[in-house]
């Protein structure tokens, strides 16, 4: 590999002398572009006319120089170089040579297209085993359920783990999983479950009601310090009644209990491997979900099938996913190589003809939240309201558009969509808040400061970009601090903020991502609520959980939102529309609401070849 790394460094320096034409050279010469001695460069030498890449005719005598001919051009030895580390699934290291050495677009095209071609559906070449590669650019925060924060976690959590029930969002209910039965007292105090026969964890052992008290429990250990550990803070006791039966006793009722239950935090482990040693348990996890994961460190994941999976085994065999955090064009061009692509809307990408597309509102909205936590001029609704005036979620979408596609009114489109029904002058007057209601600007003088802390992401470039630009025409300085995704949503970054942008995804249950925003005491908005805030919030919830009637219900989310409008605790601004593009070889292809692929259901007709080696998007 040194030695094709010597290659190119040459073939570059001498990129104007046609193919097969000598050049006349010195060693010197040699010496200086190798960045090296002239004793390696006789090393070098020998090694390229050992393997054939090279003639060399040395000089006779003081002075006379000798002469170099190239048998490849750059293209074809870089060609070479790449195409072997993919067949060895050196991807990264592919990647870094591309961008060291590809110096046109078109090689570089053409390079990723050659490097694409590993990815997407394999066949196995040596049996019948079926592999899926995809590329990811994010390695995995954490695989402990009870430490979910971010939606790229939680989609690694679903295949690996299970929990007692599931919501069915599309048709409102849920449906067993790891409980094939449930019931409660009229009181939703009490509830039992009763658990599947032969359900095994990826180590061999049955699942058993043991295994559930246990995981539910250790959310609420305050040495694992869970983030969600709020989901089943109302439980008093779990009591095991058989080995695949137990109860759930609450402290007061709760009839969102199944949405809690739902959720990946509450994921079922096996008690004696996660007791034993936590953190090696972590490093190799164990559960019941559809696939057993190997972790492969600082490369990726290989998602192997859980050949008696209870709900099913999957029609693949690996789901190989490859950390590629330095081919930022490479995931452009080909997001889920060849076979399905999911991003934020751009008018620049088009589907190419023979794919499918589907254009959809992501669930969730983007907003600003102010820290009602810190003292400042912030402390003041009024000026937090004009605020509000100026980065107003219309005028962001109508300015900036592409995938901003809806303004906001709502964490959720549906209600946002509604509510924008309103005419033009009403919904002016509604949002027309100025400074201490008197119509005017804040007061002249030196300009009001504030700090915006979001995630270092390309996304919301433009969003800051944006509000920077309001807020200085209105005398308002506004310094964008970013983070890296692990550190933006830690306490330290919240308690320093004087506004925060997020974005919110939805999960398969909206009401348990309500739930999420307005009690999740670390990682949310919550978390720069004032005291007197949260008890207010805190005090409709408690109201809500105890509700039986589900409009009702609604009913108080609509009074919680109205509360942030009211106490202009947040600012919403818009809905982002997702685009999906896909293969029609692509068969069983199904999206969560986050968004990621449901590996489990994913198939491919036995020798069907993906028809097009390019990406599925021209620009």
């Amino acid at each position: 590999m040194q030695a094709t790394h010597h290659y190119l460094e040459l073939r570059r320096s001498y990129a104007s002398i046609p193919q097969g034409q000598p050049i006349r050279v010195t060693l010197v010469q040699m010496a200086e572009h190798l960045h090296c001695t002239v004793r390696n460069v006789k090393l070098i030498i020998r090694k390229m006319q050992e393997a054939e890449w090279i003639d060399w005719l040395p000089g006779r005598g003081r002075g006379n120089k000798s002469q170099l001919i190239f048998h490849f051009t750059l293209e074809e030895m870089l060609m070479k170089q790449v195409a072997d580390m993919a067949e060895k699934e050196q991807f990264q290291q592919a990647f870094q040579w591309i961008d060291s050495y590809a110096d046109s677009p078109v090689l570089k095209e053409n390079l990723l297209n050659l490097v694409s071609r590993y990815f997407g559906y394999q066949p196995n070449r040596d049996g019948d085993e079926d592999i899926l590669r995809l590329p990811i650019q994010k390695i995995y925060s954490t695989f402990d359920p009870a430490a979910l924060l971010y939606a790229h976690d939680v989609h690694a959590s679903r295949q690996i783990f299970d929990t007692l029930v599931r919501f069915d969002r599309t048709k409102q209910e849920f449906i067993p999983s790891l409980a094939h039965y449930w019931e409660t007292d009229e009181s939703s105090t009490l509830w039992t479950f009763y658990l599947r026969k032969g359900i095994f964890f990826h180590h061999g052992r049955e699942l058993e009601a043991a295994d559930v008290r246990f995981s539910l429990e250790r959310l609420g250990d305050p040495s694992v310090f869970s983030p969600q550990r709020w989901i089943l803070d109302s439980i008093e006791e779990i009591r095991v009644l058989h080995r695949r039966s137990f109860q759930i006793r609450l402290k007061q009722p709760n009839v969102l209990l199944l949405h809690c239950l739902s959720s990946p935090v509450a994921a079922v482990l096996p008690r004696e491997l996660c007791e034993a040693d936590e953190k090696t348990f972590f490093d190799a996890p164990v559960g019941t979900g559809p696939f057993r994961i190997e972790i492969k460190q600082g490369q990726g994941y290989a998602l192997r099938a859980n050949e008696r999976y209870f709900m099913g085994r999957p029609f693949l065999d690996t789901v190989e996913l490859v950390f590629l955090q330095e081919a930022t064009e490479f995931l452009i061009l080909s997001d889920a190589c060849n076979m399905v692509h999911r991003f934020a809307y751009h008018s620049k990408f088009k589907p190419l003809p023979n794919w499918n597309a589907v254009e959809s509102l992501s669930s969730g909205c983007t907003l600003v939240a102010f820290n009602h936590r810190k003292s400042g001029p912030l402390q003041n609704v009024s000026l937090r309201k004009f605020l509000r005036s100026i980065l107003d979620g219309e005028a962001i979408v109508r300015e900036l558009g592409e995938s901003r596609s809806a303004p906001a009114s709502s964490f959720l489109p549906d209600k946002s969509i509604a509510r924008s029904l309103v005419s033009d002058g009403q919904m002016l007057l509604q949002h027309a808040d100025v400074f201490a209601g008197t119509g005017t600007l804040p007061p002249e003088g030196p300009p009001l400061s504030f700090s915006l802390h979001c995630k270092d992401s390309k996304k919301y470039t433009e969003d800051t970009d944006w509000m920077v630009e309001q807020c200085a025409r209105n005398n308002i300085h506004l310094d964008v601090i970013l983070h890296d995704r692990e550190l933006f949503l830690t306490t330290q970054a919240l308690e320093h903020a004087d506004l925060m942008l997020f974005e919110f995804v939805l999960d398969e249950s909206e009401t348990l991502s309500l739930l999420e925003i307005f009690l999740q005491e670390e990682g949310s908005i919550r978390k720069l609520f004032s005291d007197s805030q949260r008890e207010q919030i805190d005090e409709r919830v408690a109201w809500l959980m105890a509700e039986p009637d589900a409009s009702k219900r609604h009913a108080v989310f609509d009074d919680l939102e109205a509360l942030l409008e009211e106490e202009c605790m947040i600012i919403f601004l818009y809905h982002r529309k997702m685009q999906t593009m896909f293969h029609p070889s692509v068969r069983g292809l199904t999206l969560n609401s986050l968004g990621n692929i449901d590996y489990r259901n994913i198939w491919f007709e036995p020798g069907d070849i993906l028809a097009d080696p390019n990406c599925g998007c021209e620009n």
